[in-house]
Parts: structure tokens; C-alpha cells; sequence
């Protein structure tokens, strides 16, 4: 028979034996703890994702997870700037910002590309945004942007571009009458109608904009339904208040017809021409 001391010991035996593990158990999960990597509060928002995104949340988590990783990895030690530069390299991506909250939840705010024109140059097809930032044209981004051939460089630049781009998708009509733009080694912007049978030399396209695209139209109500529409191979709206015809005419590039509202020849006085009224 035990005595009461003996129960005692045993007592006493148990809630040692106790206390070790609940301590052993408790220190493990502690170090578990310290050494797993932290779970950081982190929230991505792409503005205006749909399905014709160039770039979404999902692709955004995986550029940036090598930052998150690591065992000591804290909401004070992720390297914001780190992550808006490398998003903001991204050709994909438009502009980047990565700022910390006062709680501690870091966010990831993405604008995708958002591309103005499309460029078809001896290289291939790119994409390009309003400050000449190019994404790689592929099967698995599409964007409906008017379509340039040429080269951007040299005197033809995307700023220079952007205000007659503008003013095109400004109103349906002047979308509806260019289909694409060519870039002339001179500097000239030529206009593509999808009309078959002639092009449209615009000359600088940073200047005297609305009044070129109102010569057109008078052109295109008085002139064109009577002559045809392919009765001229170019239509030139470069020189101040004249649009100059060129005849289509093998060999023959002296234009045959000068539209001049405003009665100021002065820029073509060496060219045999017709001065047409349309009034």
C-alpha cells in the first residue's frame, strides 16, 4: 500500500512531466514563429482589369513575390521604391506605385498600358502609350488604336504625334475617314481614307490641325463626287489654306487642281494650277 508520500511524489511526478511538455511544445511553436516567413498584408488593385487587360493581379503577385520572401521579411523592410521601379520597367504596366498604410498593410496600385497606336516599322509591331512607352504586339494582348507604318525616330517622335491622334479620336467621322497614318522620311504625315484610290499628305502633324481636316471635308462635299473618288492619287493639305490634287497619271505628279478658300496661292506660285471656288 502507498503511503501518502509516495502518492505525493507521484502526484508531483505527473505535473513535472506535465509542465515539460506544455513547455516543450510551446517553445517549438515560438520558433516556428520566429523562423517561418511572415504573411504579409498585401493588397493589389489594377485599375480598369477586364479581360482586355495588358497586365492583371495575378501576373502583378508574381512580379513582386521575390520581395515578400524570406524569414525576417517585415511591413518596415519591404523596399517600396524597389517594387514601383521594377513594375514601372514592366512594358505592360503604364505606372506603378507601391505605398505602406498606417496599419501596416502595404498596397500595390497598377495602371496597365494603355496603348494609343499601333506601329508597324521593318522590326515588326509594337504598341505605344501617350509618352512612347512600347509593348510587343502578341496574340494575347489586343487593343482596337489606329495604326501607324514608319518609323519613330529621327523628326517623327509619339509626342509629336499625340495632338492629330487626338484630334482624330476626338470625333467618330475623322476615326471613320483615317484607317492609318504613314510616317514620310521628310517629316510629312500621310493620312490612309479608306477610301480606294488616293492618300492624304498632311504635312506636320503638330500644326493648323482643325483648319486641315476642314479643307478635307469641303474637298471631299464639293470636289470628290463630282471628279470620283479616285480620280486623284493624293490629296495635299500641307500648305496653308490649299488642298493640291494630284491627277492619278502614270509618271505625272504636278498637281492639276488647287482648293485655295482662302485665295492665298502664295505657297504654290511655280505650280500650274486651277483654282477651284466653293462657294
Amino acid at each position: 500500500m502507498l503511503s501518502r508520500a509516495n502518492i505525493i511524489c507521484c502526484i508531483l511526478s505527473i505535473l513535472l512531466v506535465g509542465y515539460l511538455v506544455v513547455a516543450l511544445i510551446t517553445s517549438g511553436s515560438m520558433s516556428m514563429a520566429a523562423t517561418a516567413p511572415a504573411k504579409m498584408p498585401v493588397k493589389i488593385s489594377v485599375a480598369g482589369a477586364d479581360s482586355t487587360s495588358f497586365v492583371t493581379r495575378r501576373e502583378v503577385a508574381v512580379l513582386v513575390k521575390d520581395y515578400f520572401s524570406g524569414n525576417t521579411i517585415t511591413p518596415s523592410s519591404v523596399p517600396t521604391l524597389d517594387i514601383e521601379n521594377t513594375l514601372n520597367s514592366i512594358d505592360n504596366i503604364e505606372n506603378a506605385r507601391c505605398t505602406r498604410r498606417s496599419n501596416d498593410r502595404l498596397w500595390i496600385e497598377v495602371t496597365p498600358m494603355k496603348p494609343v497606336a499601333r506601329v508597324f516599322d521593318n522590326s515588326g509591331s509594337y504598341y505605344i502609350n501617350r509618352e512612347g512607352k512600347r509593348l510587343t504586339a502578341s496574340l494575347k494582348y489586343r487593343s482596337d488604336v489606329p495604326v501607324i507604318t514608319g518609323r519613330l525616330e529621327g523628326r517623327h517622335s509619339a509626342s509629336r504625334l499625340m495632338s492629330l491622334l487626338d484630334y482624330i479620336a476626338a470625333d467618330d467621322a475623322r476615326t471613320e475617314l483615317v484607317t492609318a497614318l504613314a510616317l514620310e522620311p521628310d517629316g510629312d504625315v500621310i493620312l490612309i481614307p479608306p477610301f480606294r484610290g488616293h492618300v492624304i499628305n498632311f504635312g506636320d502633324p503638330e500644326t493648323d490641325i482643325a483648319n486641315k481636316f476642314d479643307r478635307l471635308t469641303t474637298m471631299y462635299r464639293d470636289i470628290l463626287p463630282a471628279k470620283g473618288w479616285d480620280y486623284y492619287d493624293t490629296l495635299s493639305v500641307k500648305f496653308r489654306g490649299q488642298v493640291v490634287a494630284s491627277r492619278r497619271k502614270p509618271r505625272q505628279r504636278d498637281p492639276l487642281l488647287i482648293l485655295d478658300p482662302d485665295g492665298d496661292a502664295s505657297d504654290n506660285e511655280d505650280i500650274s494650277t486651277m483654282t477651284v471656288d466653293n462657294n
